[in-house]
């Protein structure tokens, strides 16, 4: 078997004989599906037996009790057999049918990890929007981290698992696990994965369609998503540092972390909750992050702070926030 697509669902009946059927119409027929009923109260069950029944590819986990889309993932890769392992939210769809056959071409030249572009579905305004970033081509002879400083150069490195492919061998051996309890734990799970990879690839194509509800077309930030980012991002920038990666790696990866820090100080400005300045002193310990700044919203940053520091910089934000 040489792909495994492992899809965590909950209450998903609207969407997810669409989500299937997208992967019943790839060309590469050469995969299992793992449906991961967690706790759904809908008839999300009975369409996942429905699929088995008729497919033997297909296998079912039912949980009587919802713990989440982590655990969720995590149980579907442990059942998982293919060398591959591909993620699917159970809202959303592959719109082309070359998806599998496209990646099991860059999986057969030795590629630990594999990923691809998508485009956003507005659920509310029926309306499909284009991918805003190109994924960079391979250049012969750099190493992996020429390529993710080229991907966060770009702004095409994401760490949401529905936009990749990861060889299995990484999670099995590397023990690499959803953290569970976390709000951001793509962050936190994908930097374990590049940890253990040798090699990285991006397809300039689009491929899923990620669907945006009403609720999730303005970013959400509550004290929770703060506070595990933060934390997240402490974590990593002194793992990173820690590792015996080669120094070009660290510096990559290091680019990444710090984007996702000025991602989080935009995400602190639109918070209106008067608890995140318990957080403020936290960010402001970070700083330093924008150091590494080869993404160019980092480098704007980085060189406001400078001028003005850090307290002028969140001012700036701040006001910008206002006025979007």
């Amino acid at each position: 078997m040489f792909f495994s697509i492992i899809i965590p669902i909950h209450n998903s009946e609207k969407y997810l004989r669409q989500c299937i059927d997208s992967i019943l119409t790839q060309t590469c027929r050469d995969f299992e599906v793992i449906l991961v009923n967690d706790g759904s109260k809908d008839d999300s069950p009975r369409i996942c037996d429905q699929y088995c029944d008729e497919d033997t590819r297909f296998h079912v986990i039912h949980r009587k009790q919802g713990k989440g889309a982590a655990s969720a993932r995590n149980a579907g890769t442990n059942m998982a057999s293919g060398e591959y392992i591909v993620y699917i939210d159970s809202d959303d769809y592959i719109e082309d049918a070359m998806l599998l056959a496209d990646i099991k071409k860059q999986a057969e030249k030795g590629y630990d990890v594999i990923c691809y572009k998508f485009r956003k579905y507005f659920e509310d305004t029926d309306e499909m929007t284009a991918c805003t970033f190109s994924m960079p081509a391979p250049i012969e002879g750099e190493t992996i981290g020429d390529y993710v400083n080229r991907l966060v150069k770009c702004d095409a490195f994401y760490c949401a698992p529905w936009t990749k492919a990861i060889r299995r061998k990484i999670l099995v051996d590397g023990g690499v696990k959803f953290k569970e309890g976390l709000l951001s734990e793509d962050q936190e799970w994908y930097y374990h994965v590049l940890i253990g990879a040798n090699s990285i690839i991006g397809i300039d194509k689009s491929y899923i369609i990620y669907r945006q509800h009403k609720s999730s077309t303005s970013i959400s930030w509550t004290m929770k998503n703060l506070t595990d980012t933060i934390r997240i991002i402490m974590f990593w920038k002194k793992e990173i540092i820690r590792t015996n990666l080669p120094d070009g790696y660290k510096n990559a990866l290091l680019n990444s972390i710090a984007k996702l820090y000025c991602n989080l100080l935009i995400g602190y400005t639109r918070y209106s909750n008067t608890d995140k300045k318990n957080e403020y002193n936290n960010l402001k310990k970070l700083a330093g992050l924008m150091d590494y700044h080869i993404n160019p919203r980092v480098n704007t940053f980085y060189k406001v702070y400078k001028v003005g520091g850090f307290t002028a910089l969140m001012m700036v934000l701040k006001i910008i926030c206002k006025l979007r």
